[in-house]
Order: structure tokens, then C-alpha cells, then sequence
């Protein structure tokens, strides 16, 4: 009785906490949108800020920083993580300018959803075939999806202590079947079908249901396998070899052949200046982060860090499961 009597408190606090955050939500964005204006469903990513150099031609910084899905809040002021809507939104508008003539993608991130890391991949090969010259910037980390992600780059430039590698797939189901029985939670399931419920966390999974995620695990990593033997110009059996999930330095993956070059933004910058051809450009960032979301999107993080919803305590109710190309 004690036990229900909690979940029922915590239910109620999390309705409130999350009802709270979605009118500070509604009001910031609302503001945002004001000084930024509004570009589709999110917040428009403010104008192109310089970094350095002149003259007519221009080399653009697209970031691609934490986790990478489809769902995310693009430009809003309480966005985390890469949403590649919003990436492929720079990209675009890098396609659209014909003053850039190179893209730098600068990513720190452990990788992401399967579907948003192919959908940011596809765009960076649409615009190498549009002309634009493509160098991907390895910083902390580029590890699974973003490794998939800079493979469509003509060069590679990492940190000698950049994570990256993880080359695989991988899918984390909940099984939260003691759990239930302990707080006295019951599932009851009507289905039309014998794996219309695949994934459900308060049961054993039967040997059949593995065998079909592990075929959707198998496709989504030949494919990934396929993507960095092509953007590599690697045997696939190399790339077998090197791609069983492992991480590697960014020295190490050099030695390995997963990495062009070591060094930081300034060699980015030359590299892409030398497959473009130029002598001299303006290096900008796509994607400011503007005034408001500078000032607040630290502390929007920190709230959002507080906030506890019923899907934190039973991940089935947030999504069944999600095929992840991700270091975990």
C-alpha cells in the first residue's frame, strides 16, 4: 500500500513539474522566437557568426554536438542534444550559399539513432555532389553514429585523444519484470499478433523475438560497415576486422586508417581551404546559438536534469526500443 502510494505521489509531482516546464517552455520559446524569428516547426538558427579570415569565399562550421535524434527541438531554447533536423537545416542552407565552398562538420558526440545519423550522412553526400568540399573535425568524442557521419567526409581530422571507433549497432530493451512484481504494476496485453508486443519489459523475451532484433541489428551494422568501406576507399574485410564495437584513440585510428590527419580547427580549416582550392576565406559558424539560448540553455539543461516523469521510472512507456548506432 506504502509502495502504490508513492508511485502515485510521484506520479502527481512529475504531471506538475512537467506542466510547470512546458509553460516556461512555451514562454521562452515564444521569445526566442521573437528575436530569432521562426524557420518551420522550431526556432530559426540565427545568423552566421564569424570566426576569421576575409574575402569573397567562405568555409562553414556546421557542430553537431551530444546525442543525435530526429525528435529534437532544433533551435529551441531547451534543445539537447543533435537533432539532425536541425543539421540538416544548416546543411542545406550551406548548399543554398554559393559563397561556401567548404563545410567543416565539427562533431563531439557519442553517436545516436540509426534513421538521424543516416539522414545527417545522406545530406553531407548530397552536398559533396553539389560541389561542396566536406572535412569532418573529430573533438572529444565521434564514436558510433558520429563516425558514421564523418565517414561521407572527403578527410578526417581528429585529436590525437579524440574517442572514436564504436563502430556497431546496438539495441537496449528494459525488462523490468521483477520491478513490477515489487511495486505490484500488471500489464495486460491484447494483441492481434504473436510479436505484436515485441520488446515487452515485464516479460521474458522468447528465443524467436531475439532472433528478429538481431536481424535488425545485423542489417543496420552491414550497412554501416558498407558506409565506412566506401567513404574510406577500405577493404570491408579490414573494416570487419576493426568494427567489432571497440573504441580507439584518435591516434589509433589513424594508425588504422580511420582518420586522415591530427589537429585541431586550424587544420580543418587548411584542409578544407586545400580541397577547395582557395588561398583565402571567411571561416563562419552556421547555427548561432543567439542571445537567448547562450544565456538560458545552460540552466534549461539543469532543469530539465531535475525533472523526473513515470517514463524515467519505466523507460516501455517513453518507446518500446530504438535501433542505435551509440557508445554506451
Amino acid at each position: 500500500m506504502k509502495q502504490a502510494l508513492w508511485v502515485t505521489v510521484g506520479v502527481v509531482l512529475s504531471v506538475a513539474a512537467l506542466t510547470a516546464a512546458a509553460l516556461l517552455g512555451g514562454v521562452m520559446g515564444f521569445l526566442a522566437g521573437a528575436a530569432g524569428g521562426a524557420a518551420g516547426g522550431g526556432l530559426s538558427p540565427g545568423p552566421e557568426r564569424p570566426i576569421s579570415g576575409d574575402g569573397p569565399n567562405k568555409i562553414a562550421i556546421v557542430r553537431i554536438v551530444g546525442p543525435i535524434t530526429r525528435e529534437g527541438a532544433g533551435f529551441s531554447v531547451f534543445a539537447s542534444g543533435a537533432s539532425s533536423r536541425a543539421v540538416v537545416q544548416l546543411l542545406d542552407r550551406a548548399m543554398r550559399d554559393g559563397a561556401v565552398k567548404a563545410v567543416i562538420l565539427e562533431l563531439d558526440t557519442p553517436g545516436g539513432s540509426v534513421v538521424a545519423s543516416d539522414e545527417v550522412h545522406q545530406k553531407v553526400t548530397a552536398l559533396r555532389r553539389a560541389g561542396k568540399r566536406v572535412v569532418a573535425l573529430m573533438t572529444q568524442t565521434a564514436a558510433s553514429g558520429g563516425y558514421y557521419i564523418a565517414a561521407a567526409a572527403e578527410q578526417i581530422v581528429a585529436d590525437p585523444t579524440t574517442v572514436t571507433g564504436s563502430i556497431g549497432v546496438i539495441v537496449a530493451l528494459p525488462n523490468l519484470e521483477d520491478l513490477s512484481h515489487k511495486i505490484g504494476i500488471r500489464t495486460i496485453i491484447f494483441k492481434s499478433g504473436a510479436f505484436k508486443d515485441l520488446g515487452n519489459p515485464n516479460r521474458p523475451m522468447t528465443p524467436q523475438e531475439g532472433v528478429i532484433f538481431q536481424r535488425l541489428v545485423d542489417e543496420a551494422y552491414a550497412r554501416f560497415v558498407t558506409i565506412v568501406a566506401q567513404g574510406r576507399k577500405m577493404d570491408r574485410a579490414k573494416v570487419l576486422a576493426l568494427a567489432d564495437g571497440r573504441i580507439y584513440t584518435g591516434q589509433q585510428a589513424m594508425q588504422a586508417g580511420l582518420v586522415d590527419a591530427m589537429g585541431h580547427l586550424p587544420e580543418a580549416v587548411d584542409a578544407a581551404m586545400k580541397l577547395a582550392g582557395l588561398t583565402q576565406a571567411r571561416v563562419v559558424e552556421y547555427g548561432g546559438e543567439g542571445l537567448l539560448r547562450s544565456l538560458l540553455g545552460g540552466t534549461a539543461n539543469r532543469v530539465r536534469g531535475w525533472l523526473w516523469t513515470p517514463a524515467d521510472l519505466y523507460p516501455g512507456l517513453r518507446e518500446p526500443f530504438s535501433v542505435q548506432y551509440l557508445l554506451i
